[in-house]
């Protein structure tokens, strides 16, 4: 009407326009794409090892894909929860079903949707909560991350040591194997960070920076197990069963109270906790639990973080100097019997990898980064590493 509009108000119309188009930025590139796009190429991987003939590698990945579901479906049907009420009918078994055989559509258009939803609505101010919609793609997230991924990445591994690359899709020779092994690791440092706050108080989320350097500080714990793992596995084959199940054990007990260190109380969250800290160091806190939990998460992560760091390390490298010993000599005597029943010695021959390979590069990388975890860990109360691990804090960040 021809009165000019005041500075004040010019700038604050800027400032919020620009936090919206930041806001739909990070949330395409950060919350929305990664999801589908990792299952994407999990199941075009697959398919490729289909119809390249290596129908086994292949029906493992699409395998993997199903996790998800098939852990959100029993969940479901142990706690007898359904879409429509709380009561064991017919419809939690049916949802079961369903879960089972197209979670791995589901959950991912379940996270697309509901960060989709939040585009819809006002970015929040500080200090205000999440809704209930975008917890729920989180913790989709961070199933499919904690299931799906951390297996890809241990198949994906393995299949390069004992099979090599696959023919070239795009560029390269293995470009699509390598696409899907990076998509899935990068998830799960991603992830890392998040959860690491996330578990504390669900409805006030980190912030990029704060989980971008939880994400850092816990890299070289999932570079370490990444690589060990799958070395346990193809050399030790059946055998990698028993130091799998120890690391489950000890993890469990680690997390639970100890003499002189916190502890989580919840039998389930003991166990989701045991499962999760194979690859990444994390702890589960339901939304359910505790408060007592919530309130003292802080001081419970950097508890279990320790033990958790020794566990692996201490059960991985006996298996690693097993394994050398078998790689590198023609007989032994101690190990004979073993040798034989489960041709260990015979496994480098059926490697893409050689003896040298092995005693060159993979198992000083492991040994290096092995060791640096335990170095991380003895600098992990000191200042340059607590604090952006935050466990300082002993309160939640809510409106409690």
């Amino acid at each position: 009407k021809g009165q000019s509009t005041p500075l004040s108000q010019t700038i604050s119309y800027k400032v919020i326009e620009m936090a919206d188009i930041w806001k739909i930025l990070t949330t395409i590139l950060f919350k929305i794409c990664p999801t589908p796009l990792d299952v994407g190429t999990d199941i075009w991987n697959g398919v490729d090892f289909i119809v390249n003939d290596s129908p086994i590698w292949g029906a493992m990945c699409l395998g993997l894909t199903l996790v998800p579901g098939i852990v959100k479906g029993v969940t479901l049907f142990v706690k007898g929860v359904t879409l429509w009420g709380e009561k064991r009918t017919w419809w939690n078994f049916l949802g079961c079903v369903i879960f089972c055989l197209f979670g791995w559509i589901l959950l991912p258009l379940w996270t697309v949707i509901g960060f989709c939803l939040t585009l819809c609505q006002p970015a929040p101010k500080p200090g205000d909560p999440i809704t209930q919609v975008e917890v729920d793609s989180h913790d989709c997230k961070f199933l499919e991350v904690n299931t799906e991924s951390m297996g890809q990445v241990v198949l994906n591994v393995s299949i390069l040591m004992i099979s090599g690359l696959q023919e070239k899709k795009f560029l390269f020779p293995g470009d699509l194997q390598l696409l899907s092994l990076s998509i899935s690791f990068i998830m799960i440092i991603k992830s890392a960070g998040e959860q690491h706050f996330f578990r504390r108080t669900p409805y006030y989320p980190p912030s990029f920076g704060e989980s971008f350097l939880v994400s850092i500080v816990l890299c070289p714990d999932i570079i370490f197990r990444v690589l060990a793992l799958p070395l346990v596995c193809i050399y030790l084959r059946w055998l990698s069963i028993a130091p799998i199940v120890a690391i489950l054990c000890l993890n469990y007990y680690g997390a639970g109270k100890r003499a002189g260190k916190c502890g989580l109380t919840f039998r389930e969250d003991r166990l989701s906790t045991a499962a999760m800290s194979v690859i990444s160091p994390s702890v589960y806190i339901d939304q359910q639990s505790d408060n007592d939990d919530k309130l003292a998460s802080p001081t419970i992560q950097r508890d279990y973080y320790s033990w958790n760091r020794k566990t692996l390390v201490g059960v991985l490298f006996p298996c690693l100097i097993l394994i050398t010993i078998l790689v590198n000599t023609t007989f032994v005597d101690q190990f004979g019997p073993l040798c034989q029943i489960h041709n260990l010695q015979g496994c480098p021959s059926s490697l893409i990898i050689t003896t040298d390979q092995f005693n060159t590069i993979f198992l000083p990388t492991v040994i290096l980064s092995g060791l640096f975890t335990l170095v991380h860990q003895f600098l992990s109360n000191t200042a340059f590493l607590a604090r952006p691990m935050r466990y300082e804090e002993h309160f939640v960040r809510d409106e409690n």
